[in-house]
């Protein structure tokens, strides 16, 4: 470089940038629509994760190790003992509802506060800070301690007593004590509350029972002995790890969904790259004769490449700042949803701020830098290698470019085979992130068809029983290939998204609507309400289920229980997955795929063996005739696999087993749900009533007919694609923002070109509508290759990258009215986006336009 290119960038890129702010504005606009996105979902899965980690720390405390389970409370004693332990202390977990308080809820940790003031996080205290009465904490029961945000935020104080339900049965708590959340983790989780531990077994009804005992070392850097010492003493269903663990096991849990969401986001950016280089290249149409002049004067070709990738990064710099501040405000919309999709689906999760770390900030702005670059270096590589001599012969210009657009059917081809090996490889054997290289080949191959496809249809648009205008749009179409093939693949590629999510959500709701025609059954569902809040935590009580089948319209009662436990895959790793426990009869409402599913029931209901979910057997690589081992408080138990189903309500996996095998190695518990099948000629109606009436005082209960629940899996599933809906819109808006910078360039361009039209006798409306109608083709051309595109997109994410990554078989279907209407919106659309720098053009002074340089 010079001494001289300071000057040059403040003369030919500032000042140029402040005479077109229009044109920098909309490519600040398209880098920060793709920032903002991509930045909104980090957030997002972020305070996910950190929620559950601040709720790990405020019940961990300080402690070095713990042991989390259904611990039988004779145990403190025994591992409280163990060499290198210098202090222990027990805690019960549970989750009330708060009916005066529709929605809410408490996370109630009964601790004892003795043995757990080495360990504390917080303090106890009350409103004026004199400290809790030791005496009514201890012999009055539920005597709580909230946080002082959620005692502010529902004008509780100290003596304010608060109605609950556990199990759907009703308690009375009492605010004994306010937590002070000052530099704890409890300022991250307003719904934590504390009780006495003694008060809180009682309460949960798990006298003699703890789920987690938590230790303190003398020596921390000899943990990993200790462990093993803590673990000889334990049965064998139980793990010592540290608190930590808990949080990369959510995080492991939740990959599979934070990087798909991770890669729809960055589609945004990939659209974005498109219009980068949209937007330069008009910079370099807009300067051509002045990049003569200054080629001419001796200024390098480096130093006209660099002050385009200037350029591109001024652009790029302010585009991820208001990006920045944009994702921050969008990420308040996508955490609603993370949030109710990771609580219906995984586990309970209350997001209740925002968590937001540099990390995440300087990835996107590395991301947005990326993109810039990357959408920037051809137009800034044709800026240099500009010829002085030639640079007035405007037409000869397009047409040397158009020559050069041949090899792009190469990329497509070689793109298109990396995509199908990806995909053959993601299926077979390689890793998950396969699938996603996969899908990046397939929008990339079908992207680099674009000038083809663009030569395509304008060839077909100069049909000569077309109208004048649009021949000669069509004309303009193909002169100008090497502008308008790339606004066709940024529209296409942010259409592909659209259409591969629209085919597959689509799809994946059909199969789920089957699969729920199938597998829903029973006339009546009945669960405690808090379930519908906290996940399935309250169980329902004996009598309950008595009661239900001593009715005489009721013919039977199923019921259902469902656990966590943990899979001993013959190696150091342990994974978790889900038991769940029916006793009843068989409906015929599993698919086996086998000439004899009775047969595969009879064992199941007998206690010979069990049956899995597709999930788990290709997460766990098992198949009929192997067996799942699985950890119990007895030790390790190797169950028969008798049958494999499809069941779409979890991805970690199912084991279906009866309730009388259940019991032989695990302590019984309530069901969670019932499943209630009446007598012929029995009225729904009738039946919940009464049911409601007698057992469902205060809204302890739901019932659901066969029908709601069905309706309610569909909305908990709607709910759960609700963030790829944000994704969709956005993916659209940058790519018809983009038709706008194409129109722009193509304006520059064609100068003198308009201005011989105008000179000839054509009207202003003429020349706007002559400009509009080659963005509707460019639209039309979009369409023509998105639509293709989307599907071959579909195809991959239904058939590779759900398989690889949650186990499920989805059934592949069609929408087609959504995508027949999908060409009506963006045509219009990319014409409408013309209309301003169409009327530009068109106003444009003729003797100007035509004036030799």
């Amino acid at each position: 470089m010079t001494s001289q290119f300071p000057t040059l960038f403040r003369w030919h890129v500032l000042r140029y940038a402040a005479r077109h702010r229009v044109l920098g504005l909309l490519n600040i606009v398209s880098v920060a629509l793709g920032i903002a996105v991509y930045l909104a979902i980090q957030i997002a899965n972020h305070s996910a994760n950190e929620s559950f980690s601040a709720g790990v720390d405020l019940v961990a405390g300080k402690a070095q190790l713990e042991v989390r389970g259904d611990i039988d409370e004779t145990l403190w004693p025994v591992v409280s003992a163990t060499p290198g332990v210098r202090a222990t202390t027990a805690v019960v977990e549970g989750v009330v509802t708060l009916p005066d308080f529709p929605g809410e809820y408490l996370r109630l940790v009964g601790v004892d506060l003795f043995s757990s003031a080495p360990f504390s996080t917080f303090r106890l205290g009350q409103e004026h800070g004199e400290r809790v009465e030791m005496e009514r904490w201890l012999g009055r029961p539920g005597q709580i301690a909230l946080t002082t945000e959620f005692a502010a935020l529902h004008g509780l104080t100290v003596g304010s007593k608060l109605r609950a339900e556990v199990n759907a049965e009703p308690h009375e708590l009492e605010v004994a004590a306010l937590i002070d959340t000052k530099d704890s983790p409890a300022g991250a989780q307003p719904r934590f509350a504390t009780i006495d531990l003694g008060w809180a077994q009682e309460l949960f009804g798990r006298v003699g029972r703890l789920n987690s005992i938590q230790f303190l070392l003398h020596e921390p850097l000899r943990a990993a002995e200790v462990a093993a010492g803590l673990q000889a003493r334990l049965p064998q269903d139980l793990r010592v790890e540290a608190p930590r663990q808990r949080s990369f096991q959510m995080q492991t849990m939740l990959a599979a969904f934070r990087l798909n969401l991770t890669a729809l986001s960055l589609v945004s950016l990939l659209v974005g790259t498109f219009l980068i280089y949209n937007t330069i290249s008009a910079s370099v149409a807009r300067r051509r004769v002045e990049l003569g002049i200054l080629r001419a004067l001796g200024t390098t070709r480096n130093e006209i490449r660099a002050l385009f990738l200037g350029e591109a990064l001024i652009f790029g710099v302010l585009g991820i700042v208001l990006g920045s501040i944009g994702g921050v405000a969008l990420a308040r919309v996508t955490i609603g949803a993370v949030e109710r999709t990771v609580s219906s689906l995984y586990l309970l999760v209350s997001i209740d701020r925002q968590f937001l770390s540099p990390w995440q900030f300087v990835t996107a702005a590395g991301f947005g830098i990326a993109a810039v670059l990357a959408g920037a270096w051809l137009p800034a590589n044709e800026a240099a290698r500009i010829d002085p001599v030639g640079v007035l012969s405007g037409g000869a210009h397009e047409e040397r470019k158009a020559a050069k657009q041949g090899h792009w059917l190469w990329v497509a081809v070689v793109s298109l085979v990396f995509a199908i090996l990806s995909s053959w490889l993601a299926l077979r054997c390689g890793p998950p992130v396969l699938a996603f290289v996969g899908a990046f080949f397939t929008l990339i191959g079908f992207a680099a068809l674009a000038p083809k496809t663009t030569a395509g249809c304008g060839a077909l648009g100069t049909f000569s029983r077309w109208p004048m205008l649009w021949r000669l749009a069509a004309d303009r179409l193909r002169r100008s290939l090497h502008r308008n093939a790339v606004t066709v693949a940024a529209l296409s590629t942010a259409m592909a998204m659209t259409v591969g999510l629209m085919v597959m959500i689509f799809s994946f709701r059909q199969t789920v609507d089957r699969w729920i025609g199938q597998s829903v059954v029973a006339d009546l569902y009945v669960a405690p309400a808090a379930n519908e809040v906290v996940g399935l935590g309250a169980v329902i009580p004996g009598r309950i289920v008595d009661w239900l089948r001593a009715q005489p319209e009721v013919a039977s009662v199923d019921t259902f229980r469902e656990i966590s436990v943990t899979v001993d895959e013959g190696r150091s790793e342990r994974r978790n997955a889900l038991l769940a426990v029916i006793n009843g009869r068989y409906r015929r409402n599993l698919e086996f795929g086998t000439r004899d599913d009775d047969a595969v029931m009879a064992r199941v209901m007998k206690g010979e063996a069990v049956v899995v979910t597709e999930s788990l057997a290709r997460k766990f690589h098992l198949s009929v005739g192997q067996a799942v081992k699985v950890l119990t408080p007895h030790g390790a138990v190797a169950l028969p696999i008798a049958g494999v189903y499809r069941d779409y309500t979890r991805d970690q996996g199912v084991i279906l087993i009866s309730a009388n095998l259940y019991e032989q190695y695990w302590p019984s518990g309530g069901p969670h749900s019932l499943a209630v099948f009446l007598q012929p000629n029995a009225s729904l109606d009738a039946v919940s009533t009464r049911f409601l009436t007698e057992a469902g005082k205060n809204g302890a209960y739901v019932v659901y007919s066969n029908r709601t629940l069905r309706q309610r899996i569909l909305k908990i599933f709607d709910q759960t694609f609700a963030v790829t809906e944000v994704l969709r819109v956005i993916a659209l808006a940058v790519a018809v923002l983009g038709i706008a910078l194409a129109v722009i360039t193509l304006v520059a361009e064609r100068q003198r070109e308009t201005g011989v039209l105008r000179a000839i006798g054509a009207s202003a409306g003429q020349v706007r509508r002559l400009f509009m109608a080659e963005a509707a083709m460019i639209g039309g051309a979009a369409c023509v290759l998105g639509l293709p595109a989307g599907l071959a997109l579909a195809v991959v994410l239904t058939w590779i990258v759900n398989p690889v990554f949650f186990g499920w078989t989805i059934h592949f279907s069609l929408p087609w009215a959504a995508l027949a209407s999908l060409p009506l919106l963006i045509i219009p659309a990319a014409a409408v986006a013309a209309w301003w720098p169409a009327r530009e053009a068109a106003q444009k002074n003729i003797s100007e336009a035509v004036r030799e340089e």
